[in-house]
């Protein structure tokens, strides 16, 4: 009984944490216009009885269309950025975001974090790596992220050619411990990166697959 549980449980749970976050994502893109498209599909369902009896089948529909208007203008707001004329326009608030006071560092703050983990070209981590810490004889799997800024190594002439390696807590990996070492410290894995993250979730129970080693 007790090993159907635990499988019942291994299948349930990422369905449910899915779903649980596919909702509150949906709630939290659809929270600030949902008011206004309720209202105006109200007002014209008034003459279809079925919508003005079921009120949670017009909130989802409600839902749905929001959702579905925000995804379109995020798509035309990144098309729209590529184009010589609106990459004027968008310097030009950047610019004006910059000038208000309390305002700029929020935007800068929030600018920079979604640059970083949302990157034009490229991948957010630039591998996957084993250090030697907290203690001598124990390791953490981590990722390497950047070479540490030259304001940096001249002042420690030691990390001249030190990287920054970003090393996640388990259970946990939204925290974490920032390192600076150099590269002779750093044991590269040739393992991806939703792979290192499993492993941390599961706290172990995950093992992940050498990406060069061939699949049967």
């Amino acid at each position: 009984m007790k090993k159907h549980l635990i499988t019942g449980l291994v299948i349930l749970l990422p369905i449910a944490l899915t779903i649980m976050i596919v909702v509150l994502l949906m709630d939290l893109l659809t929270a600030p216009f949902l008011g206004l498209v309720h209202t105006i599909l109200a007002f014209l369902g008034t003459n279809i009885t079925y919508l003005h009896e079921h009120q949670h089948i017009l909130l989802f529909i409600s839902r749905l269309i929001v959702l579905c208007l925000v995804v379109l203008a995020i798509f035309l707001l990144g098309y729209l950025a590529n184009k010589i004329f609106f990459k004027v326009f968008f310097t030009l608030f950047h610019r004006l975001m910059m000038k208000i006071p309390v305002i700029k560092k929020i935007y800068q703050i929030l600018r920079d974090m979604t640059k970083t983990f949302f990157p034009h070209k490229g991948k957010v981590f630039q591998s996957s790596v084993l250090v030697n810490f907290p203690f001598e004889h124990s390791y953490m799997m981590g990722f390497q992220t950047n070479d540490v800024p030259e304001s940096i190594s001249c002042k420690v002439p030691s990390l001249k050619n030190a990287k920054a390696v970003f090393l996640p807590t388990a259970l946990h990996p939204t925290s974490g411990f920032l390192l600076l070492m150099n590269s002779n410290k750093i044991h590269q894995l040739d393992l991806k990166t939703e792979d290192v993250f499993k492993c941390l979730i599961s706290v172990g129970l995950f093992v992940p697959e050498d990406s060069n080693t061939p699949k049967h």
